[in-house]
């Protein structure tokens, strides 16, 4: 499938997960929070630092503080996104979603989303080692390696919760999943990531628009809070929409895995279409092509 096949593909995605997002409101509370929590996280990382004298740190120290601040975000990101995940879930399976109960899930699938906060803690140390040592080709290879492991998590993440799944068992299904249904994974990572990408191209351009306009028509503090507010407003509901989006495709995908699977167990002809905004954007004619092993 081409480009703009995919592009079209998921901006109908979009469409449809905004739509389901309009019946059910609650759906994007988890990713705004997650906007709000991780903000306030670093503005706390930065006060602290500047509170702690950190110019007499070593480079030891600075490496060290500066993992576990990541290590803290990854946690507040995996965490608000179980939530998410638990809560589309229940949506597309006929529920009432609740921000309690996403919670309680998340939390009680703490321990794999800690281990999976620590492996992208390493990842990410690992790619920005690469950046900054290797020139032009780590910077490529670090940028590949990124997209993969953010693609591996954004699956896991459902397996995880949805299946109460430790981070071994959840890998082994992700694999199934990528294994059975490869086409459509790069389908939806193309056409998804695409018009987030377009997306967040007209927002930082409406950020910059709002920036020249506070600059030219307003002076000292004032065009600072202006510019400061409402740029970062928009970067703020750009970065919950992308948030959203992704993880909407990814617990559709595995919900869409997980229920073709039981299928297959039975011996019947796999024809189960995939559900909520992924069903809608792939449309009614749309089959499968799985061949996926017996069981989980």
């Amino acid at each position: 499938m081409g480009f703009f096949a995919s592009f079209g593909r998921g901006w109908s995605f979009m469409k449809a997960a905004f739509r389901m997002a309009g019946r059910e409101r609650k759906l994007l509370a988890p990713a705004v929070y997650l906007v709000m929590v991780s903000i306030l996280y670093w503005v706390a990382v930065v006060v602290g630092i500047l509170a702690a004298d950190a110019e007499q740190w070593s480079n030891g120290t600075w490496a060290l503080v500066g993992s576990i601040a990541t290590l803290g975000s990854f946690l507040i990101f995996y965490f608000f996104c179980g939530m998410m995940v638990n809560m589309i879930d229940v949506y597309l399976k006929g529920g009432k979603p609740s921000l309690g109960e996403g919670a309680k899930d998340a939390g009680k699938n703490f321990l794999a989303i800690f281990v999976l906060a620590i492996i992208s803690t390493i990842v990410n140390m690992i790619t920005s080692s690469m950046r900054r040592d290797k020139g032009v080709a780590g910077r490529i290879i670090a940028g590949i390696i990124d997209t993969i492991w953010t693609t591996f998590t954004f699956l896991l993440l459902p397996a995880i919760i949805i299946e109460d799944a430790g981070l071994g068992q959840a890998m082994k299904r992700v694999r199934k999943i990528h294994k059975g249904n490869l086409l459509l994974i790069g389908i939806g990572e193309v056409g998804v990531q695409a018009v987030t990408n377009l997306i967040g191209f007209l927002a930082m351009l409406v950020v910059f628009g709002v920036i020249w306009l506070a600059a030219t028509m307003l002076t000292g503090t004032a065009a600072l809070v202006v510019a400061f507010v409402v740029g970062g407003t928009l970067l703020s509901l750009f970065a919950a929409f992308s948030i959203y989006i992704r993880m909407s495709y990814y617990t559709c995908l595995y919900v869409w895995a997980a229920e073709t699977e039981k299928v297959a167990d039975t011996g019947q002809r796999i024809e189960v279409r995939a559900p909520g905004p992924l069903g809608e954007a792939l449309g009614p004619a749309w089959v499968p092509s799985l061949r996926p092993t017996t069981g989980w």
